[in-house]
């Protein structure tokens, strides 16, 4: 019952930190990029770097082990909001340039997280899905109503704000490492026992990318090695031709 908690509490904390910051930014919009440049460019630049990621990171994020992801995602998104606040005050293209990079930093981020995220709950079961819904779902209401507290009620610039807001994504360091029960050992990923009757906190045969395997290890022919690189091209075209039903239905 008391991991039960744990994990709960970990993605519903990944859930609302991998996404208030989306709804921090598009909430600081005007202050942003001032009156005279389109909105539209900060939503542009809050989206497009996420779907990109979204769309790519599943050729090779299995790579990286979760815990590497989830610092890289600290540092993505920190850097990108001090980017945002740090920037120089005037309305000017340089200026509107350098926030949209910031804002394309934590978009990035964002999307890589879902990704990572999601793909952890495998690992936890249905109780960890539900909690990082619920976590997205009040990333919107907390992301708006922190920054309007934070600029209305206590009167703090929009820049000292941003600047506070770009701590938050420590806290995902702390719902990893701290909070959510360990089930990593080595380069091997491994289910958390949960106490459920259900069988989906089990590892399936396919997510073992990250596990060495003996080919790995005792080194493989060039001709292997070809055959390999000519196999994932052709999964990657087989997958790119999938991916056009997403916009050419």
């Amino acid at each position: 019952m008391r991991t039960n908690v744990r994990v709960c509490c970990a993605f519903w904390l990944f859930g609302l930190i991998n996404n208030v910051l989306y709804v921090i930014i598009l909430s600081a919009a005007l202050d942003l990029v001032g009156p005279a440049t389109p909105k539209g460019l900060v939503l542009l630049a809050d989206v497009l770097p996420s779907f990109l990621t979204k769309l790519t990171a599943p050729y090779y994020i299995h790579v990286f082990p979760y815990s590497t992801r989830v610092m890289a995602l600290v540092v993505l998104s920190a850097c990108g909001m001090l980017i945002i606040a740090l920037s120089p005050p005037s309305k000017d293209a340089t200026a509107t340039l350098i926030k949209l990079l910031g804002v394309g930093l934590a978009s990035v981020s964002s999307g890589a997280g879902e990704l990572s995220f999601l793909a952890l709950t495998h690992f936890y079961g249905h109780r960890s899905l539900a909690s990082w819904s619920s976590g997205t779902g009040g990333a919107g209401l907390v992301g708006a109503g922190a920054y309007v507290l934070a600029t209305t009620t206590l009167g703090l610039t929009s820049r000292t704000s941003l600047i506070a807001f770009s701590f938050l994504p420590l806290i995902m360091l702390l719902s990893f490492f701290v909070i959510l029960p360990t089930y990593e050992v080595s380069a091997e990923y491994k289910a958390v026992a949960t106490g459920d009757d259900d069988d989906d906190t089990g590892i399936d045969q396919h997510d073992t990318a990250t596990t060495p395997s003996s080919s790995s290890l005792l080194g493989e022919s060039t001709t292997e090695s070809h055959s390999k690189e000519i196999n994932s091209w052709t999964q990657f075209q087989a997958n790119l031709h999938r991916a056009k039903g997403l916009f050419f239905p």
